[in-house]
C-alpha cells in the first residue's frame, strides 16, 4: 500500500482500494494506516470473491490489480495504463521481479522471463495475470468479473483472460510495469505451488 500511494502518477488521479477476504490478523488497520482510500472486509470467499468485491467499489474508468506479496515499482501505475491510449485496448499485463538470491527463486524468475521474451515479440496476448493487471472496469462488469468457482488463487485470471480473448478484446502486455514479489525458495514450495496451479488450469482447460 505505501508502494501505491506513491507513485508517478498524482496521487489525486486514483484510488487504493484494500480487500481483506476475512483475513485473522489487523491487515485491516494496517491497510488503512498506510494511506489505503477503503478497506472492504468481507466473508472469505477467495481471490477470485475479492476482486469481485473490489471491482464493485470502484468508479473510475480503469481498474488496476495487484496482490498482497507484491510490491509495485513507482512508475507500475503510469506504465499500466498508457496502453489504454489505444481505444482498443481492454486489458494489459505486467511483470514480476525478485531482489531473491535463492536458486530456486532465481529459477522461479528465469521461468517468468522466458515467458516474458516470448510475450514481448506478441502484438496482443491472451493472459492476464492478476499480480499486475489493468483492464476497463465497462469490459469487466459487462463480462461478470472473475469466476468464483475457483475457491483458492490459482485459474481465475486465466479463466477472465480466455473469455476476454474469446469474445475479441484485445489485451496487451507491458514489461517496465513491474512489481517486486518473493517466490518459492525452496523446492518443496515451488512443486506444491506447481501442483495446485495445474490442477485448476486442468479443469479450466
Amino acid at each position: 500500500v505505501r508502494a501505491l500511494v506513491d507513485q508517478s502518477v498524482p496521487r489525486e488521479q486514483y484510488e487504493i482500494i484494500v480487500v481483506d477476504d476475512a483475513s485473522t490478523d489487523d491487515t485491516a488497520a494496517i491497510a488503512t494506516g498506510a494511506g489505503a482510500d477503503r478497506v472492504l472486509v468481507i466473508e472469505h470467499g477467495g481471490a477470485a470473491a475479492a476482486r469481485n468485491a473490489g471491482l464493485a467499489a470502484t468508479v473510475g474508468e480503469l481498474v488496476l490489480f495487484t496482490d498482497a506479496d507484491c510490491v509495485p515499482s513507482r512508475e507500475w501505475i503510469e506504465h499500466l495504463v498508457s496502453p489504454f491510449a489505444e481505444p482498443a485496448v481492454a486489458g494489459v499485463k505486467g511483470t514480476y521481479r525478485t531482489m531473491q538470491r535463492q536458486l530456486i527463486a532465481r529459477l522461479v524468475q528465469l521461468e517468468f522471463e522466458r515467458r516474458y521474451e516470448r510475450m514481448a515479440r506478441l502484438s496482443q496476448i491472451d493472459f492476464i495475470d492478476t499480480y499486475a493487471a489493468a483492464y476497463r472496469r465497462s469490459v469487466l462488469v459487462e463480462e461478470g468479473g472473475f469466476a468464483t468457482d475457483y475457491p483458492v488463487p490459482s485459474a481465475e485470471d486465466v479463466d477472465l483472460s480466455f473469455r476476454l480473448a474469446t469474445r475479441g478484446h484485445r489485451m496487451v502486455f507491458a514489461p517496465q510495469a513491474w512489481v517486486w514479489h518473493t517466490h518459492p525458495s525452496s523446492l518443496n514450495a515451488y512443486l506444491r505451488r506447481k501442483v495446485r496451479f495445474g490442477y485448476w488450469r486442468a479443469l479450466l482447460y
